[in-house]
Parts: C-alpha cells; sequence; structure tokens
C-alpha cells in the first residue's frame, strides 16, 4: 500500500498511526532532518514505513484514540521520519514524542534550493529564505501567494518568479511512501523484527535493543524510569534510560554485558529488582553527598562506577557492612574515575569488577582490580597535572579536594564553595589564578601548548560569580595577597608572593601541581590508606587503544601541516629520505599482499602516513624543513621527543609483549596525557572518549 505524507499526516490526527512503548525516543540531529527533507524536496528514495496491525497492542505512547477500527496501528520502522514529518507540517511534535529537541526553524533558499536552520544574521529580513514549516503547515503554495497580495511590489514579484521553486517545495505533500503492514501477535517476534530493522539508519546501540526488550516484558519500564528520573533529578542526579537499562541489567541477569538473559526476566522480577535499584541508587546519592562531597551526577566522568557499587550493595544487603567499607568503596570509585578505568572498554572491565565481587564479595578485591589495571601506584604525582585542563579526569576529584577543605570564596569569605548554591551571584565559577587575558601578554593564544599552560588545572580555583567579577583579568601579584592565606591554603595555591609574577608563572605551575597533588593524595588517604603494592599492571590493552587514537590524530595533524607548507608535493619536500626509503618499501610489501587494492590510494599523503610508526612521525616532525609548521602546537623540540619516546616506550612494550616496568606505565601514562592535551583542537577528526553511560 502507497499513501502521500498528506495522508499519513491524516491518519496521524485520526489517531491511527501511535508508537509502541518499547520503541526508543526521536534521535535524529539537526543535520539528519535537513537532509531527509532535501531528499523529500528531491523526490530521492527515503525508505519506506513498517507498521504493526494488532487487536492486542503492547503499551503505546501517547494517547490511545478510538478509531472504530478493529486493529491498532503501531509503528515498527520509521518513527524518526514520521516524527520529523509531522513536526515540520504540523509546527508542533506529535503526542508520542519524546527524546531530543526537535527544532521547528527549517528554513528553505529559493535561490540555492537548500534547507538550513534559522541564523538571524543571514536569514532576517531575506526574501530568499522562507520558513518551511509555516509554508507547508498553512497550506503551502495557494496560502502563500495569499499572504504575498500583501507584501510590497518588489517582494511580490520575487516570489513570483519563484513560483515553480514554491510549487516543488509544496509537493513534498505528494511524496509517496510504500506502507508494509504485519499481523504478527506474538510481541517477542515484533520486537525481533523492530531491531532488525532498525540496525541501519540511525544506529540502534545495545543499550536501545535491550531495553526494547525489556520494555516488551515489562511495558511499564519506562513509565517507571521517568519517575525515578524526576524524583532524582530533585537531588541534582540525571540517570538516563540507558543508565537504568544497564542497572536493570545487572540486577536481573547478573552480567554486566548485555546478552539473551535480559529476554527471559519475568514482570515479577524486573518490578522486583527495579525496588531494589531504587533504594540503593538513594543510599549511594547520599553516602556520596555526605562523604565524598559529590553534588551530583556531573561530578561522574562515568556512570560505570555506580553500577560496579550498586552491584556490590546489591550482594550485601544495600547498604556497606561498616564505616570503613563505605570509605575504602569511595577511595575506588575516585581511583577508578581518576585512571580511566571505564573510559576503554567499558563493558569488559565492568565484568572483571562484577566477576571479582562474585568471587571475593569485597572491596578489596576491586581495589585489587585498580592495581592489576594501573599498577603499584594510585595516587597522583605532579607531572601527571601538566598541561591537564578542566576536560582532565582530574578535575572532578580536584573540586571534592577542594570542597573537603571547607573552602570559602575568596572576596566573601563568608559563602562557602558549592556548585549548587542559589543565587545568580553565588554561582561557583572557574578562576584563573593568572587571568588569560594577562598571560597572553607573554604567551601566544595560537599556540597548543601555550594554551593548554594558561588553562591548566594548576592555573584554575573555584570562587563566586560576584568574586569572579570583581576580579576581572586583575594582576595575580596585586590581587592575591589581598585574599586570607588560609582560603589560598584550601584551594592548594601557593602563598609565596615572589611567584605572581608574569616571569615566575611557569615556576607557579610548579609549585601548584605539587600542592594539589599533595591536596588530592591527601583527600584519598582520608578514605584508605592505600600502601604500594607489589603488584604488575596487567591489563595493558587500555593504554594501547589511547594510544592509537593518537596515532591517529598525529597522522592527520602531520599530514595537513605538510600539505599547508608544501609547494607542490608535501611527501618529496618535507619527509626525510630515510623515512620515504622505509614507508615505500611497506607500501611495496602491502600491494604485493593486497594486489587488488588500489596503488593511486597512495598519491594521498595523509594515506601514506598510516605506514609510519611513532619514532618516524617524531622524525617528520622535529626535522629542520618541517618543524616551523608544528612548532606552536608541540612548543620544545627536546620536551617532544622526551614524550614521544615514552609513548613509544610504553607502546612497543605492549605490542611486542615485553615485561612493563611501573617506570615505563607511569611515564607513558603521563605522555599519553600530555599529547591528549596538545591533539585535543583536533578531536573533531577522531573522538578520543568514548561515550560512556
Amino acid at each position: 500500500m502507497e499513501k502521500k505524507i498528506s495522508e499519513i499526516l491524516h491518519s496521524i490526527d485520526n489517531g491511527e498511526y501511535k508508537i509502541p512503548e518499547f520503541q526508543r525516543g526521536f534521535v535524529w540531529n539537526s543535520k539528519q532532518v535537513k537532509g531527509f527533507f532535501n531528499s523529500l524536496y528531491l523526490g530521492y528514495p527515503s525508505g519506506s514505513f513498517l507498521i504493526w496491525k494488532t487487536k492486542d497492542p503492547s503499551k503505546i505512547r501517547g494517547t490511545m484514540t478510538d478509531t472504530n477500527s478493529v486493529f491498532h496501528q503501531l509503528i515498527l520502522d520509521g518513527q524518526q521520519r514520521l516524527t520529523t514529518i509531522y513536526t515540520i507540517f504540523r509546527g508542533e511534535t506529535p503526542d508520542w514524542y519524546e527524546g531530543v529537541s526537535l527544532r521547528t526553524d527549517l528554513y528553505f533558499n529559493l535561490e540555492s534550493e537548500e534547507f538550513e536552520y534559522f541564523m538571524q544574521k543571514k536569514m532576517s529580513n531575506n526574501p530568499e529564505w522562507i520558513n518551511v514549516s509555516d509554508f507547508l503547515s498553512k497550506g503551502g503554495v495557494s496560502t502563500f501567494i495569499n499572504h504575498i497580495q500583501t507584501l510590497d511590489d518588489d517582494a511580490k514579484n520575487y516570489y513570483l518568479s519563484k513560483i515553480v521553486t514554491l510549487n516543488k517545495l509544496g509537493a513534498i505533500q505528494d511524496y509517496g511512501y510504500y506502507i508494509k503492514e504485519i499481523t504478527i501477535s506474538e510481541l517477542d517476534k515484533v520486537v525481533e523484527i523492530f531491531n532488525l530493522v532498525n540496525k541501519t539508519g540511525t544506529t540502534l546501540n545495545e543499550s536501545d535493543l535491550a531495553l526494547a526488550i525489556i520494555t516488551s516484558n515489562w511495558p511499564e519500564a519506562k513509565d517507571k524510569f521517568r519517575e525515578a528520573s524526576e524524583e532524582f533529578s530533585k537531588y541534582n542526579y540525571d540517570f538516563s534510560f540507558r543508565n537504568y537499562t544497564r542497572l536493570i541489567n545487572i540486577f536481573t541477569t547478573e552480567r554486566g554485558l548485555y546478552s539473551d538473559e535480559i529476554g527471559k526476566v519475568t514482570p515479577e522480577k524486573f518490578e522486583e529488582e527495579w525496588k531494589e535499584i531504587k533504594k540503593i541508587l538513594s543510599y549511594l546519592m547520599n553516602i556520596l553527598r555526605d562523604k565524598a562531597f559529590i553534588d551530583s551526577s556531573d561530578s561522574f566522568g562515568s556512570l560505570y562506577v555506580y553500577y560496579v557499587l550498586g552491584y556490590y550493595l546489591k550482594k550485601n544487603g544495600g547498604q556497606f557492612k561498616s564505616e570503613e567499607e563505605a570509605n575504602k568503596a569511595i577511595y575506588w570509585m575516585y581511583t577508578a574515575l581518576l585512571w580511566g578505568r571505564f573510559s576503554g572498554s567499558s563493558e569488559s572491565f565492568l565484568e572483571k569488577d562484577m566477576n571479582a565481587i562474585k568471587k571475593h564479595n569485597t572491596i578489596d578485591a576491586l581495589i585489587e582490580e585498580m592495581h592489576l589495571f594501573r599498577g603499584t601506584n594510585l595516587y597522583l604525582r605532579p607531572e601527571d597535572l601538566t598541561m591537564q585542563g578542566v576536560r582532565s579526569r582530574i578535575y572532578n576529584l580536584f573540586y571534592s579536594s577542594v570542597r573537603a577543605q571547607n573552602a570559602k570564596d575568596w572576596t566573601n569569605p563568608v559563602m562557602s564553595l558549592y556548585s549548587k548554591s542559589v543565587g545568580y551571584n553565588n554561582k561557583l565559577e572557574r578562576h584563573h589564578i593568572f587571568p588569560k587575558a594577562f598571560l597572553y601578554k607573554k604567551y601566544n593564544s595560537s599556540s597548543s601548548i601555550h594554551k593548554a599552560m594558561v588553562n591548566e588545572i594548576s592555573n584554575i580555583a573555584f570562587i563566586t560569580q560576584k568574586s569572579n567579577i570583581k576580579i576581572l583579568d586583575g594582576d595575580p601579584s596585586e590581587y592575591l595577597p589581598s585574599i586570607d592565606p588560609e582560603q589560598l591554603r584550601k584551594q592548594f595555591v601557593p602563598t609565596d608572593a615572589s611567584l605572581y609574577t608574569l616571569d615566575n608563572y611557569e615556576l607557579f605551575l610548579e609549585r601548584r601541581r605539587k600542592k594539589l597533588t599533595d591536596g588530592i593524595n591527601k583527600f584519598l588517604k582520608s578514605f584508605y590508606e592505600d600502601f604500594s603494592k607489589d603488584v604488575k599492571n596487567q591489563d595493558l590493552q587500555h593504554y594501547d587503544e589511547e594510544i592509537e587514537k593518537i596515532e591517529i590524530l598525529l597522522r592527520n595533524i602531520i599530514s595537513d601541516r605538510l600539505e599547508l607548507a608544501s609547494e607542490l608535493d608535501a611527501y618529496q619536500e618535507l619527509v626525510p629520505d630515510h623515512i620515504k626509503v622505509k614507508v615505500n618499501g611497506r607500501i611495496k610489501n602491502w600491494l604485493g599482499k593486497n594486489p587488488g587494492e588500489d596503488k593511486n590510494q597512495f598519491h594521498d599523503l595523509r594515506r601514506r602516513m598510516d605506514f609510519l610508526d611513532m619514532q618516524e612521525y617524531k622524525d617528520v616532525i622535529v626535522s629542520k624543513p618541517a618543524y616551523p609548521s608544528f612548532q606552536e602546537i608541540f612548543g620544545s623540540k627536546g620536551t617532544l621527543e622526551v614524550r614521544f619516546n615514552q609513548i613509544a616506550e610504553l607502546r612497543n612494550s605492549i605490542r611486542h609483549s615485553r615485561d612493563v616496568t611501573d617506570a615505563t606505565i607511569k611515564d607513558g601514562e603521563a605522555a599519553i596525557l600530555w599529547f591528549t592535551s596538545i591533539v585535543r583542537p583536533y578531536m573533531k577528526k577522531v573522538e578520543l572518549l568514548d561515550d560512556n553511560e
């Protein structure tokens, strides 16, 4: 059966089409909406719709309307497109709508025939741009012609000259869709079909698929999740459906990974474990607020620590056995967050931690897993802070450590530093101790190295907005001596006034790093004194994954910079001869093993970069003709060579299965952090951070 968009809209208005609750919400971004409408305008194929006709529907999202029909029609495939169509044509979202924000200010250019979202400077008072939703929702061309009669002659004549384009835009309502209907009665089969057809398009992740299965067996799931989210948000904890799905999977199947077992859980079991989850989440929130100075879920770089602690509490009656055990749990949580336990292969480390709980049922076992993950020392070193900014994993621990000192505002010492303080002027802000404008008198704002130095955590303090406005870009040698020295000490700021000059900024950073690490380590030790253990790090794969991401970014940076610096051929002009010989040989061998590959791909410099190793990246960068193109990014040659050597040593030790010393790990980790801070502006090309729950 085929229906025009206008007919489909009429069916939605009449309540004929609905969304089953097991469907995820709206997830399309603005780029996808624009691309979709461009396809409709050009008449390109954009798929079909799959409708489930059933007499006995599962729980639906939105309002159930009496259509005087024996069958209910639920959308299995096409929700993103139908939601977009309805919202743009009707100027409002359908009643099943749930998910990311869907804008209605989509505009169409009558000259270029492109779709864009509203930009005031570009589109205001510009007759070339018309609001698509206004145009379509008010009746298309016929209504628009009536409207232009009220305009001045120039505008009227312009729009009349574009009548063909306007007719083409209005004809979107006649775009036809093939609608496939199925009448399967078993809900599990329907969910299976839903999962299969939705593995294309905007990809469903395992959490989406698991939630669909959970909802098919326990239709009240999403309602329960929404109620919990509304309650927890009052206390500054924002848990998503994905978080709840993972927790319900852990509690019902006792697995961190999603598996077929979730489909065998009964509604009664889901209900029972959900009640336990809510109790444990509330308990943990109170413990962490009162003992760990954690104000909200924003303080977690990854909520996987919540999953592990939640599972531990499930196995132990819903609470810690003692205050000592609670403190150990907080220590484990902070070290897991600090050292990125769940920043890479999150699910695999979740499984390992759950297995440790199953086997030993102690927090000590989790701490032992952290030592296996990172090695002997779980505390910070001053060099770990070098060029680490507010996006670093250290940042939230830094804030909690300051809170634990009962630090006060710098210009209003009565006011405690709390991220959830009431009142606009009392809002907590990050303050550059040496203001950025002040530092850029000496440092180059276009240099990645200098920007990282200026924005390093060691140059950050917490003060209220009122204080930040008062200090503004003040000279630290003038304003810092007026601050109560006790309040400076509570934020680990050196009180030696000789350090407050522009010339001594780097010495100030060095001293602050030491004070910060001492303060943060003291905070960690207040929960648990973790004496050094002779434990050999065994979980090295996560380091290899981080290095691989850095390598990809380095290839992008090197190829981009060399192309800009060259006259004709960047490879021939700027890559050292000894490296070209090696690379050419490797490419020749690779083509010999892959005879079907096109050798012309290697005319591209970026493709050739895939055949360089870590030391060769360094040799290219520091070579005499090329280095001027990289100096603003990497700074000193000496520092760059040390960091390359450190990261290469760790990488080679892992990949060649050599024994890895604790020193190699720590140096390699410091190099990873250094490179990550340097290449951060290039992260648009490669996502360095996983999408953790």
